[in-house]
Formats: C-alpha cells, structure tokens, sequence
C-alpha cells in the first residue's frame, strides 16, 4: 500500500515528528535523498551514498544536510567550485564531523562561485544554479548552492562560508535564513581559505530555530536554549548608504515597517561605510592572492576571470595598506560598537541595495550586464567582516515582482544568541502579517509505506 506522507517544513519541525514517533529516521531519510534524484536547479555537485540512519536517541537522527562544496568531508576533499578536488587546510572539517557526531547525515555537497570568488553563483565550470523563487532572479553567492538547496526543499539546512558576504547574499536571493556569526566563533579547518581573516563559516536554513539548533550543535554548546526576549528591542535603523543613497520606496517602506514593528527605533548614519569597506577588500584581495599564489606565479590550476579579478589587485596592492588595514581592526571594531550599539540591541540595515535583480543584469556574460547592480549585491555586507560582527538575513516582504526585500540585522561581538533571539522574535511576530514571505514550502516526495 502507499501513502503520500508529507515531511514538514523545518528542522524543527521533524525533529518532533521523530520524537513522537510518527516518522522513522530511516524514512525520513528515505523521504529526503528522494528529493535529491532530480536537481533541476543545479545546486548539486556530489550525492554521498546510503548509509544507515543515525541511533534514534541523537538529536539530528534523521535529518539530512548539505553542505557548500568548500569543505573536506570524510575522505573526500572539496573542489570548490572546479573540476578538480582542492586541499581544504586541514582534515575532515570539525563543523560537518560535529553535525554528523549529533547525529545528522551529509547527503550531498552544493555548487559555489569558483573558489568562493563571487557575489552569484556565475562559475565557468558549472551550470547556473536556478532560484526557486523566480527562474530569472540571481542567486547569490559565493554560497548559492546552499541558498538554493535549501529555498528548494532538498536539504533541512547547508553549511556555507561567508568572507564578505557569501551566506548572506544567497539567503537574500532565495528568501531563505542566512546566520553568519561573529570572527572565530565556529571551526573554519578543513575549509578552503578565501581570506582567512574575513573567512566564517554560516547557516542557511528555513527558520531562525533550525540555525539555532545547527549552531549549537556545532559550536558545541551546552543548551540550546534560546535566549530570554528583551521586553522592547533597541533598534538602529541606518538605511542610506553613503556611495548607494537610500533603497528603493518599498524596500525602504518596508524596512521603516519592520524596524518599528519590532521595538523603539532610532534612526543611524554609516558615514564610515566607505573607509571600512575599502580596508575590507585591502584585506580580502591581499590575502586572496596569498592564498592562490601558486596560481598566480605557473597557472596551475587555471583560474576563471572572476577568480583572477579578486586575486589579482592583492598582488599589486602596497603592503603597508595591508598592514595598516590589519592593525586597524580592533579599534574600528570598538568604535563601531560605540557609536551604533552602544545602547541598541540590535542594528538594522537593508540587505541588497538594490533588491533582488535579475541574472541578466549581474552576469559578467551578459549582454545586459550592469557592472553597478552586481557591486550592489555586496554594498552592505564586506564591512560586517572586517568588524567581525555577528549578522543575520532573512526576508520581511516582497517586491512588486514577488521577490524577496530581506533585512540584514547586526549585533555587538559575542550576541549570536541575542540576534538569534532577535530573528525568531521578528519570524514569529511578523511572518503571519499578510503580503509577507510565506513559510518555506515542505518536502514534496512521497514515501512508500
């Protein structure tokens, strides 16, 4: 006999039907690597093969993972974003070993921007992803994989890296949840360096309690508890860019909207915006061109142009930029906090400055390419990096076309759980007003029984 069973939205979610009893995690496995026989929005670059569920008493039994092709997983080495396996800096990756040790199974590993060098997923060596919301959006990147497995349903949850905003970006792209904590919270051996100063590794998930699971599982805390709920959120709402000006009348409306709903508001200015992201990218292109130096000095391995547009200006830039830009971190990080969180809880700023575009718009190959609508993909991200704040992503509304207008929210160093807390407050509050982002959809594959 048959039966169409439906697995639920989230992680979270399941998590209870397993407990209950309701589904097995064999099943529920069955049921997800179902879903992976098909990858019409080529997000896929390695399925792993059946293995048994994890023993029902581990929290993640039963919950299937993917994860962006930049880590070592097991025995096989990632190759991020190319033909070829790459060395990851390390052995098996500890964030997918913990996941794994809790119980949770890697089932397949998610296409990127070659060597995590791009704000979309354009890569030569792979066909372009597909948004699951819209066939004609971009999907960001350098993480896009993972945005996109998890937006599709394929996965309950992806690890993903983010330099200069490669979690955030997709997550905004494909209205999904985007987490990157604060510098040198989570393991970042076993993962392929961009710039290790600015590399952290990130979640995409479907909810702010899914990433807050995943999270604690791999910065191996104690409880996962969520954090206690301020009575009134203290927000800083900056929405003027210095070089962008002010978003567009519905992402701004939108964002005013949310900031409000949530608690007191005050208005904040950026005007350092330009100086910490121009010290961002000294950082990222210098370190970029150490790590691909080889490349660069015999051409092995070959590296597509926008690969070389990142490694190239690190190996030109004077070294005392690079230094002073180093030195200057710590005391930009505790002016940045004086000024902007110092009695707020939680910064706000809009997440695209221009929205989400269409790839015609962003692809280097395009005719109807617009070098400034890709540049601003990134406009509000590098910075966070550089400052080695936490930061969040997740979508509030929906434009005239139905895409989404993502938030991104910042907090002080060390407040991943206030801003989770943050973020699950908004989701619970907000979500059920009506024109906003729905729910992510659930799992669609029947299962036999």
């Amino acid at each position: 006999m048959s039966a169409s069973v439906a697995l639920p939205s989230t992680l979270t979610a399941l998590r209870a039907q397993l407990a209950a009893g309701t589904i097995s995690p064999e099943a529920a496995l069955a049921r997800q690597r179902a879903a992976l026989a098909h990858d019409r929005w080529h997000c896929l670059t390695h399925i792993f093969g059946d293995a048994p569920a994890a023993p029902a008493d581990l929290p993640l039994a039963g919950i299937g993972l993917a994860h962006k092709d930049i880590f070592a997983i097991g025995e096989r080495l990632p190759h991020c974003g190319t033909a070829n396996p790459v060395e990851a800096g390390g052995a098996r990756t500890p964030a997918v070993r913990r996941l794994e040790s809790a119980g949770a199974t890697t089932l397949a590993t998610l296409t990127m921007a070659e060597f995590a060098c791009g704000a979309t997923g354009e890569n030569p060596n792979l066909p372009r992803p597909v948004n699951p919301i819209d066939a004609d959006a971009v999907v960001g990147g350098s993480s896009s994989g993972s945005a996109v497995a998890v937006a599709a349903g394929l996965c309950y949850g992806a690890l993903g890296t983010d330099t200069a905003g490669s979690v955030r970006i997709p997550a905004a792209t494909c209205g999904v949840f985007g987490f990157k904590p604060g510098a040198d919270v989570l393991p970042t051996a076993g993962t392929h360096p961009l710039a290790p100063s600015l590399d952290t590794l990130g979640l995409l998930t479907r909810s702010v309690d899914d990433a807050r699971v995943l999270f604690d599982v791999v910065r191996q805390a104690r409880s996962s508890r969520a954090q206690d709920v301020p009575q009134t959120w203290r927000i800083g709402l900056a929405l003027a860019h210095p070089r962008w000006g002010v978003p567009d009348p519905g992402i701004t409306e939108a964002l005013r909207d949310f900031a409000h709903t949530m608690g007191q508001c005050q208005d904040a200015t950026l005007d350092e915006l330009p100086a910490l992201t121009r010290a961002a990218e000294i950082v990222m292109h210098v370190e970029a061109a150490d790590v691909h130096a080889q490349a660069l000095r015999t051409g092995q391995p070959t590296l597509g142009a926008l690969t070389r547009a990142v490694v190239l200006p690190g190996s030109t830039l004077p070294a005392p930029w690079y230094s002073q830009a180093r030195r200057d971190q710590d005391a930009q990080r505790r002016r940045f906090v004086a000024r902007h969180l110092r009695g707020r809880d939680i910064l706000i700023t809009p997440m695209l400055a221009q929205g989400v575009p269409d790839w015609s718009a962003v692809d280097t190959k395009s005719p109807g390419f617009v070098p400034r609508t890709l540049l601003g993909l990134f406009a509000w991200t590098g910075f966070v990096n550089y400052l080695g704040l936490p930061a969040a992503t997740w979508p509030i509304g929906t434009d005239a076309r139905g895409r989404p207008i993502s938030v991104q929210a910042i907090a002080r160093p060390g407040d991943e759980r206030l801003l989770l807390a943050f973020a699950a407050d908004a989701e619970h509050r907000y979500y059920g007003k009506a024109g906003f982002v729905p729910a992510p959809p659930a799992l669609s594959d029947s299962l036999s029984a």
